[in-house]
């Protein structure tokens, strides 16, 4: 069923299109490399938050997930419950806002001890395993 409805859907809702197409992802971990929690994963979500909105002119932060991760070196998942954020990026502001991105995620990586960070954007996983100063 590939079928378009023929509805102008703004003009029905009376709002205005945006053309913000690309999701920009950050998942916030709430355990480190070793699979121990490090006890404030909130002030990385409110971070986290606040760095998308002006990313995007707002923040969608969903409850906290389960998910897990492979530990090659110890062969094993380590399950944790990272908390997923994202926003429909406005272009420009996504431009202005990267050295902020970088900076975040690295310094997110170094003080949660992380094997690996990870953004989504535009359906592409990025994976950050070296964090920079």
């Amino acid at each position: 069923m590939d079928e378009e409805l023929p509805v102008d859907l703004a003009a029905a809702l009376g709002a205005e299109i945006e053309h913000g197409i690309q999701i920009l992802t950050l998942y916030i971990p709430d355990k480190d490399r070793e699979g121990v929690e490090y006890g404030n994963q909130r002030r990385w979500v409110l971070d986290a938050a606040e760095l998308l909105a002006e990313i995007g002119g707002g923040v969608t932060i969903l409850p906290p997930v389960e998910g897990g991760w492979f530990d090659a070196d110890n062969d094993r998942i380590v399950w944790e419950r990272p908390v997923i954020l994202y926003t429909y990026v406005k272009p420009d502001a996504f431009i202005d806002k990267l050295p902020a991105l970088r900076a975040f995620v690295h310094r997110m990586g170094r003080e949660t001890a992380q094997g690996e960070v990870v953004v989504e954007f535009d359906r592409q996983f990025f994976r950050i395993r070296e964090f920079s100063q």
